[in-house]
């Protein structure tokens, strides 16, 4: 017990406390938020994933229950954890219809998965749905070794069932009912026979890629081969067995949708024999060398795995397999024309089909162009629905146009939902409903900002969020809302920061927008150091460091005094003008927040990851703002690099390296070498002024990124070289991130601010730095 003395002097401590801090103007109850941290961030419960893909909340079909998908880093375990909440309707219901009771409902069952990453920013817990007859969910769970099993969790009886063994790879999954369900398993027999080769005196390598050869246990090289094709394997009346035609496996790589009556289902196959008619028929949105147009010819599907596909229905018991429109699928000839989400669907009668992003079989040799199409399987004849628009189809303005989903409303046949990701923002959705004309054509009924609405229900459910306002969970009905849950109530302690949309125009005259990050001190007329953060900006979801959680930390820059611009890019990819449209998107910027006073012109750094790689090393070579730019970083993405095009060759049919042929107009053999020197940032590395930091995610991805930092290194230009321990590329786990993100944040702190965080566990870092300062400004 203490003495009331202690208590007094106690007291006297605390408002002496108090009077010392000028903040502390009330009490010292009314704290002075501390600055947002990658640590914050890396701890954040999110609704579903940054990088989409998986719904945040979904009511059983009879809507006795919903759930509510979440995931975050766990710092203490470094592991990253999902989680799904069951809710009970009833108990939601009677909170809103109450307003004035103060407490909240509670989730009536919470299932939480963990494991070391997120796979690959896709999460652990992946494709989750309710069961038709609600009685529970089944999902993906990725379980040790990076396996995923299929697992059925009853929310009635609180039981986790597991349909597949823990040593499989299931891809991808349909069911009607616990008796009546389809999955497909990673056939690993390729990279079965490439262990076995390896195990030989010499081994041949004609016919592998480098990877295979160099690096045959990496986990991204397994994954290369897991991926490679499945095979299909079908529960119908609980018996379980593998489907197969005329007693052979059947190999494929797409999705499965399973029919009403669980007999059939549609999906994509490799084609063998593509006609030379199709590279005509079927051409890409741009131009016609683009890398990935369809090439004609005999493809060994046991060998390669065919690179044209289409649309197939399979009857399960017999294993025949009828091809439904007779063209290829939309994501072979132009993958920015392709169905981004869903796969196909069913009618509820089971006699019709919508193919979410596929050819019509072309009549009287007219070239075609790819839609969402609809299937009558009686008349055996198809429809398009809504005509899909290519990578140089939609403008700076219009932006993304990507069908996220496609479906019949309900029983009815004559009618269509299509929802797609809209105005540049992948996280803003639209919708047209079309209904079929008396001809048979579709027309368009309506069109709708979002999801269409469910129908009359007693209240719904829904994530309210945006780049300034973190996550909440709100029960809505048409008279009021309520927030039924706040996943992040420590942010109530943390400084924020505000962000606001910032546009401007680049001298060719296109329209800019991005995501202005300011410091939370920021005073009117200060110039501020600047960071150039690539690959995007949402307005729709609350994503601190950006869409993608590598390399990323924009508000934990501007938490230390740095001025930061999200920049979400618009530029015609696979062409020439890729780079140069973006280098004019960011010096434009520059020079606008310079004019502004806003950002000081000799203290700029700019931040690539993955494919905006490219953008920043084009910045840094080709343009008058590579001068201004005081720091600058890449981390595991496209380079245009000569080492990348010849590791690029054999994978994915040569496609990687086609790409490069359509940025630089040509190969890089002949006078096309000549091209490549003038325009491949890799052979003007002696124009590099900035300090430069070169991350690589694993072993693998530094042979690719190897070639900037050995050519910076010999120039005797500050370069800094970093390989992440993990086989992720969009980090999820902890640690990994808080080395990727909170290195971004050391770095541009040290050149721009020229400060270092007292942390002594980073002292060696700061040394290597301090020495890369001290290099000559010109090579020896």
């Amino acid at each position: 017990m203490f003495s009331n003395r202690t208590k007094v002097v106690s007291f006297l401590i605390v408002a002496l406390m108090c009077l010392s801090d000028n903040e502390c103007t009330v009490a010292c109850a009314q704290r002075v938020p501390r600055p947002f941290t990658v640590a914050d961030e890396v701890g954040l419960t999110l609704f579903g994933i940054p990088t989409g893909g998986e719904d945040e909340e979904q009511f059983s079909p009879d809507r006795t229950y919903f759930a509510v998908f979440t995931e975050h880093g766990r710092l203490d375990l470094n592991r990253v954890e999902d989680s799904l909440r069951f809710y009970r309707s009833q108990g939601v219901e009677s909170f809103l219809e109450h307003s004035s009771e103060s407490e909240v409902p509670s989730p009536i069952w919470i299932v939480t998965r963990t494991y070391k990453d997120g796979g690959d920013g896709f999460g652990i817990v992946k494709r989750w749905r309710w069961l038709p007859d609600s009685s529970g969910v089944i999902f993906l769970e990725t379980v040790a070794g990076g396996h995923q099993r299929l697992v059925i969790a009853d929310v009635r009886k609180k039981t986790l069932e597991p349909l597949t063994s823990a040593a499989e790879t299931v891809k991808t999954f349909d069911i009607r009912d616990r008796q009546h369900y389809i999955y497909s398993v990673a056939d690993p027999v390729p990279h079965e026979k490439l262990q076995a080769e390896l195990q030989s005196a010499s081994i041949v390598g004609t016919g592998h890629h480098i990877y295979d050869l160099l690096f045959p246990d990496n986990p991204k090289t397994v994954g290369l081969a897991l991926s490679f094709r499945s095979r299909l394997w079908a529960v119908v009346g609980g018996k379980r067995f593998e489907v197969k035609q005329d007693g052979v496996p059947i190999l494929f790589t797409g999705d499965l949708v399973l029919s009403p009556d669980g007999s059939s289902l549609v999906t994509t196959l490799p084609i063998a024999d593509v006609p030379l008619s199709w590279e005509t028929l079927y051409p890409p949105s741009f131009a016609s060398s683009s890398p990935y147009r369809i090439r004609a010819g005999h493809y060994d599907l046991q060998a390669t795995g065919g690179s044209v596909h289409q649309y197939v229905l399979i009857d399960l018991k017999t294993g025949s397999i009828r091809s439904l429109v007779g063209a290829p699928i939309s994501d072979d000839v132009d993958s920015w024309a392709a169905a981004f989400e869903s796969g196909p669907r069913w009618s509820s009668d089971g006699e019709g089909i919508v193919l979410p992003g596929t050819f019509l079989k072309a009549k009287d040799n007219t070239p075609s162009r790819p839609c969402v199409a609809v299937v009558d399987l009686l008349s055996n004849t198809s429809t398009c629905v809504e005509t899909l628009k290519g990578s140089t189809e939609t403008g700076v303005e219009e932006g993304y146009h990507e069908i996220k989903d496609a479906y019949f409303v309900g029983a009815d046949r004559q009618r269509m939902m299509v929802t797609f990701h809209t105005h540049g923002d992948y996280y803003s959705l639209g919708t047209t409903e079309y209904r079929r004309a008396v001809d048979g054509t579709w027309q368009v009924g309506e069109r709708f900002k979002g999801e269409p609405p469910l129908g009359p229900h007693a209240f719904e459910v829904t994530v309210k969020e945006g780049f300034n306002e973190p996550p909440l969970l709100f029960g809505t009905t048409k008279h009021l809302s309520r927030v039924i849950w706040d996943p992040n109530p420590q942010l109530k302690e943390i400084d924020l920061g505000v962000v606001s949309v910032y546009h401007w125009k680049d001298k060719e005259g296109r329209d800019w927008k991005g995501g202005l990050f300011k410091p939370s001190n920021y005073k009117v007329g200060q110039r501020y150091p600047l960071v150039i953060q690539t690959h995007g900006f949402t307005e729709s979801r609350f994503l601190p460091s950006g869409i993608f959680t590598t390399a990323f930390a924009a508000r934990a820059l501007a938490a230390v005094g740095i001025v930061v611009l999200q920049v979400n890019e618009h530029c015609p990819l696979l062409t020439v003008d890729e780079g140069p449209c973006a280098v004019s998107g960011y010096e434009s910027a520059v020079s606008q927040m310079v004019s502004e006073g806003l950002v000081d012109p000799d203290d700029v750094g700019i931040i690539g990851f993955s494919r905006t790689c490219f953008n920043v090393m084009e910045t840094l070579t080709t343009t008058s703002l590579h001068f201004k730019v005081k720091a600058a970083s890449i981390t595991s993405g496209i380079l245009g690099s000569y080492s990348q095009y010849m590791n690029a060759v054999g994978l994915e049919g040569n496609g990687p390296a086609r790409e490069f042929d359509s940025m630089f107009g040509a190969p890089p053999f002949g006078k096309g070498l000549e091209q490549w020197l003038r325009l491949s940032p890799e052979f003007n590395l002696d124009k590099v002024k900035a300090p430069m930091l070169v991350v690589a995610e694993g072993p693998l991805e530094l042979l690719g990124m190897w070639e900037p930092y050995a050519g910076l290194r010999y120039l005797n230009k500050p370069v800094e070289l970093v390989m992440l321990n993990t086989d992720e590329h969009v980090l999820t786990n902890p640690a990994v991130r808080m080395a990727s993100q909170g290195g971004s944040v050391d770095w541009f702190r040290f050149w721009l601010n020229g400060e270092e965080d007292s942390d002594p566990a980073k002292a060696e870092q700061y040394k290597r730095w301090h020495k890369l300062k001290e290099m000559p400004k010109e090579p020896k």
